[in-house]
């Protein structure tokens, strides 16, 4: 039989030499949070041709987005032609969207989905309207002679100034002219004859009204259809706050790049929920740990001492929690890998699995307890440790396979969840076997100091643990 407990410090140095580096880093580093932790904005977009990360980066540099982090996705459920981007000559009042909507509702049906958009395109403010959710592969060609015939739009105002646009072609003025003792109101128009007819009015001279350019309307024309072709997703992480103007600029920064968008969602979070978010997930690591040790000493109340077990399964459940933000903590300044709120979830998944492999060994070593009552305490823990090895490591690798497939080869929204509970798997089955017992052991024996906390134990001048009761009647 394998002698484990008798190389039991040697498994804790590994330990140590595991969490130290990470323990360090995140002392000194902390984590690399994302927008759930430090506030920020989250926008979904879907491009209109395929892009890659160093495309979109150099694009949105020059609207200095803070902590940007670009998350490349697919949307497979709508195929990238069922998407199109219809691009007008200018920008265009509420009444022109309202007109394009109910146009193409009606060709294409009820459920398609009309957004507008002000965009600026060459210096030129425009409206880019994205059509989604059609039946079946969008055409550009019956759009535009669906889209023909638009009606005026009036001046639309930009950053709290109209658009400047050509001025129209005014009614003629009445221009009074004084007369005796009576205003004369006298009218030029133009005409083919040469003599140029005056009227005269004795009484009070009427006003012509002239129309101001916020009246005034402009004809409305699509300059071009662009049709998907990716069904590729881009997910936008930042702290900077984005709202419709922000998320307008963004649009704008990728048409230099002839790329149009279309977005999913644009969620964001103000740094007091940032901050409530983090304090409650504190709290739930430390409500969960505590609700363990109670459990585990409610189920091992017949043992003597039963909250040794319960507090050796918390500090195997600590050593897994830093191992996981160690990782991550390294992780973050070397390869600016976020955590969000999945990371929690995942570490409390840790925490229960942890736990879950530390009682299977320790309702082994109580039962042997009954059954080996002439053997000592280090031997009951060994033989448990054998007996329960196989069955750890068979549970446990199982879930890690999988876990690596869905690393590997899963998508990258849930490649941090799935990274972490794969590092804290691995920590957990380890320190089940190879730490929360041989603490147990440690403990037993009085070693490390830890004889102070024991009653009924007494030490020999060389150092030796004597027991002063028998193992046959304490079990």
């Amino acid at each position: 039989m394998f002698n484990l407990v008798n190389k039991r410090y040697l498994f804790l140095i590994i330990s140590l030499v595991v969490i130290v580096p990470g323990f360090l880093s995140f002392l000194f580093k902390g984590l690399n949070v994302g927008i759930d932790f430090a506030g920020g904005a989250n926008v979904e977009i879907r491009p209109s041709q395929q892009m890659t990360t160093p495309q979109v980066t150099n694009l949105l540099n020059p609207l200095h987005l803070m902590n940007l982090q670009i998350v490349p996705g697919n949307q497979t459920g709508i195929p990238a032609n069922r998407i199109a981007w219809v691009v007008l000559n200018r920008r265009v009042d509420s009444n022109v969207t309202s007109k394009i909507q109910s146009l193409l509702q009606s060709k294409f049906g009820s459920k398609l989905a009309v957004q507008p958009s002000d965009v600026t395109v060459s210096g030129n403010p425009i409206t880019l309207v994205t059509v989604s959710n059609f039946q079946s592969a969008a055409n550009a060609s019956a759009i535009e002679s669906l889209l023909s015939k638009l009606p005026n739009t009036t001046s639309v105002t930009v950053s709290g100034a109209p658009v400047v646009t050509p001025t129209p072609t005014t009614a003629p003025t009445a221009t009074p002219t004084p007369g005796k003792g009576t205003p004369t109101a006298t009218a030029t128009a133009k005409a083919t004859a040469t003599a140029t007819p005056k009227a005269t009015a004795t009484g009070t001279p009427a006003a012509t009204a002239t129309p101001t350019n916020s009246q005034a309307t402009f004809p409305v024309k699509v300059d071009s259809v662009q049709i998907g072709s990716t069904t590729q997703t881009l997910t936008l992480l930042t702290s900077t706050q984005v709202d419709a103007n922000e998320l307008n600029a963004i649009q704008t920064a990728l048409l230099k790049g002839g790329v149009y968008v279309y977005s999913i969602t644009n969620s964001s979070i103000s740094p007091s929920i940032a901050a409530q978010t983090t304090s409650r997930a504190v709290l739930a690591v430390l409500a969960a740990a505590l609700f363990i040790l109670l459990y585990v000493w409610f189920a091992f109340r017949k043992v003597p001492k039963p909250w040794r077990y319960g507090a050796c399964a918390i500090i195997a459940l600590l050593h897994d929690v830093l191992v996981v933000l160690g990782v991550f903590s390294i992780l973050g300044w070397v390869a600016n890998v976020q955590i969000d709120t999945l990371f929690i979830t995942a570490l409390l998944t840790v925490v229960g699995f942890s736990v879950h492999d530390t009682i299977v060994v320790f309702d082994r070593i109580r039962e042997n307890m009954q059954r080996r009552t002439t053997e000592t305490f280090e031997q009951v823990v060994n033989a448990s440790l054998v007996q329960t090895m196989a069955r750890s490591l068979n549970t446990s690798l199982t879930v890690l396979f999988t876990l690596s497939a869905l690393t590997l080869f899963g998508g990258d929204s849930i490649r941090t969840f799935t990274l972490a509970l794969l590092v804290g798997i691995f920590s957990g089955t380890y320190s089940s076997i190879f730490n929360a017992s041989m603490l147990l052991v440690i403990w037993e024996r009085g070693e490390l100091g830890l004889w102070r906390l024991q009653r009924g134990r007494r030490r020999s001048p060389d150092g030796r643990e004597v027991r002063e009761r028998d193992l046959a009647r304490t079990r």
